[in-house]
């Protein structure tokens, strides 16, 4: 068995939309349904590693990386600073006490926001920096070298960590624990995913760590930091760069000629984002009601709701917030043309 698939280091990739289509779907399912007894790990808990490792990717292909700043803060920090601002009105005006409120403050500056997932944009941010500090590095290191000095390092956070007894708050926010799928992100760029006999050895591995993580692990300090992130660490993410996304290129190349998926994962794709606030709003501000007795068919329905309003409310706030970026940058261009 030796088998290479390759990405697209020029263009655009089909193939990179299909794989963040399947991350946001399991962010979906993750903050929604009660599906950690079903090996949520290897399927469905690896979301934010996914998209990390297509960060890291495109910024690692380009010739020359660069910082671009106005890029985050429109594309990243604008929409999430309106979704906070939306949630922290909601919960602060549904309380009626002053100790409520008091608490509602508190979670935001000790969480970085509300809602699930609400640390994904700091470690966005994080990694954004991360990839232009240490690309001249990266390139000039062989891959053998780069596997050892990111796995130090790696190990060296797990280490830190523990010894210091960072508060799991903090941790949470921080980009330490995904630093090794920047590499990973290395290994796409320079070779893509290769399959073979030592690289399957070393997913399996991989896998089983995930696995002893998930549901085995009960201190393995100071070795590995006691964290609930318990299977996003360096020696579980072989299995999700290899693996895990050649799994998913099987299924896409299965799903290439059929139009209403190929479209479904593109537009997926380009409301991630979006689709990813829209379901930390609205699971954080989510009536705490049952629709329906049956306490199966009610978590049936809420994780309905939440569904199609996440995917539609993601698709129009993209399509809303483009249309005003695109609206202010036409003012500001005649501004300046007739400023000149």
């Amino acid at each position: 068995m030796n088998k290479i698939i390759s990405f697209n280091k020029k263009g655009h990739d089909p193939f990179i939309d299909f794989i963040k289509a399947y991350a946001i779907i399991c962010v979906l399912i993750g903050h929604t349904m009660p599906v950690t007894k079903l090996g949520y790990g290897l399927w469905a808990g690896m979301q934010v590693p996914l998209f990390v490792l297509v960060q890291s990717f495109h910024s690692l292909k380009k010739e020359k990386s660069s910082l671009d700043i106005k890029k985050i803060v429109w594309r990243i920090i604008v929409p999430f600073v309106f979704i906070e601002i939306l949630i922290f009105l909601v919960q602060y005006i549904s309380c009626m006490d002053f100790t409520c409120r008091e608490q509602i403050i508190y979670n935001f500056i000790k969480d970085g926001g509300a809602g699930p997932g609400s640390y994904f944009p700091w470690v966005y941010i994080q990694i954004s920096f991360l990839l232009v500090l240490i690309k001249k590095v990266i390139a000039k290191g062989s891959l053998l070298w780069l596997t050892l000095i990111s796995i130090v390092i790696c190990e060296g956070f797990e280490l830190l960590s523990s010894l210091i007894d960072l508060p799991d708050s903090l941790y949470r926010l921080l980009a330490i624990r995904y630093f090794f799928l920047i590499y990973l992100g290395w290994v796409y760029v320079k070779k893509g995913i290769v399959v073979n006999g030592w690289t399957f050895l070393l997913s399996i591995i991989s896998g089983i760590t995930i696995i002893y993580f998930e549901y085995y692990s009960q201190n393995d300090e100071p070795l590995f930091y006691n964290t609930a992130w318990k299977f996003h660490r360096w020696p579980c993410y072989f299995y999700v760069a290899n693996i895990g996304v050649w799994l998913l290129y099987f299924i896409y190349q299965k799903c290439l000629h059929y139009k209403m998926i190929a479209d479904s994962a593109n537009l997926l794709a380009k409301c991630s984002y979006e689709i990813f606030l829209i379901q930390m709003a609205i699971i954080a501000i989510f009536p705490k009601t049952h629709f329906v007795t049956d306490k199966y068919l009610d978590l049936g329905l809420k994780a309905l709701i939440i569904f199609l309003i996440s995917i539609g409310g993601g698709f129009l706030f993209n399509k809303f917030y483009n249309r005003l970026i695109a609206k202010y940058k036409l003012i500001k261009n005649n501004g300046i043309q007739k400023s000149n």
